[in-house]
């Protein structure tokens, strides 16, 4: 009897001790994490809502392949072509895009709120502001990727490399493949190296910050998911959600940048 309640203070002690590691309590970081978590719902909610309307998407994807290649910048299915001739680097591509959006974007988000806290209520707005911006635009806009446009010249690399695809299973119900415009992938890859610049002088967290949004370019043109124009619509819409956000902020955005500049000090 006596061990059982020694185990039993021995955890209540040790969830007390996690947490007072938080920096605002367990109940605040719960409050935080539902608040995400329902923004991602949200978030998937409207992506399968506006389902059906598959003309529309493909007719506004083969607006934006006539206006690149009007501009001469319609790359997309000749680097596909060049990448998929080394075997290695499809699948590499392939499992990039499956596996590392939102990993990523959910360790530098725990990151700042952990470590960087004075920081985290700009961060998560502007984070929850791209988010929303994107829905109304997935809402209003449908766009179909080059993978699944006939006259695109480009093929579905997870379906034909990898063992992930979005034809079937769980990943076939929680997207819808006509939101193409924007690239959250663009978008939440530069959330990234913003919040690790901003927050961060350490340097290789900045070289590895720098490279991931061009590594994650690369991959979203590779496995045909994305044209130009959606990654940088949702380099736009990154900038729009920072810039509406500091121009709101009372002390939060300030305090990010005295952290940046404490951080190149003490590097």
């Amino acid at each position: 009897m006596h061990r059982k309640h020694s185990l039993r203070d021995s955890g209540l002690e040790l969830t007390r001790s996690w947490r007072g590691a938080l920096p605002a309590g367990g109940r605040d970081a719960f409050r935080q994490f539902a608040i995400l978590f329902l923004s991602y719902l949200a978030y998937d909610a409207a992506r399968i809502a506006v389902r059906g309307r598959e003309a529309a998407a493909l007719a506004n994807a083969q607006r934006i392949i006539n206006a690149e290649k009007a501009v001469g910048v319609y790359v997309e299915p000749w680097v596909q072509t060049k990448v998929s001739h080394v075997q290695f680097l499809i699948q590499f591509f392939d499992w990039f895009y499956a596996n590392l959006h939102l990993p990523v974007t959910i360790l530098v988000l725990t990151w700042i709120y952990l470590y960087r806290h004075e920081a985290w209520t700009f961060f998560r707005n502007v984070f929850l502001t791209l988010n929303a911006a994107a829905m109304v635009v997935f809402a209003l806009l449908p766009v179909a990727p080059p993978r699944l446009v006939p006259t695109s010249g480009m093929v579905d690399t997870l379906f034909l490399f990898s063992r992930s695809n979005y034809r079937s299973g769980v990943l076939s119900f929680v997207t819808n493949p006509y939101a193409a415009l924007p690239s959250l992938h663009i978008g939440y890859s530069l959330f990234v190296t913003l919040a690790v610049f901003l927050l961060t002088g350490n340097r290789l967290a900045r070289v590895l910050a720098a490279v991931y949004p061009l590594v994650v370019l690369a991959a979203i043109v590779v496995t045909g998911n994305h044209y130009l124009v959606d990654a940088l619509a949702g380099a736009v819409l990154l900038g729009v959600a920072f810039v509406a956000n500091y121009s709101v902020a009372s002390d939060e955005a300030p305090r990010a940048v005295t952290v940046a500049s404490d951080d190149r000090r003490e590097g």
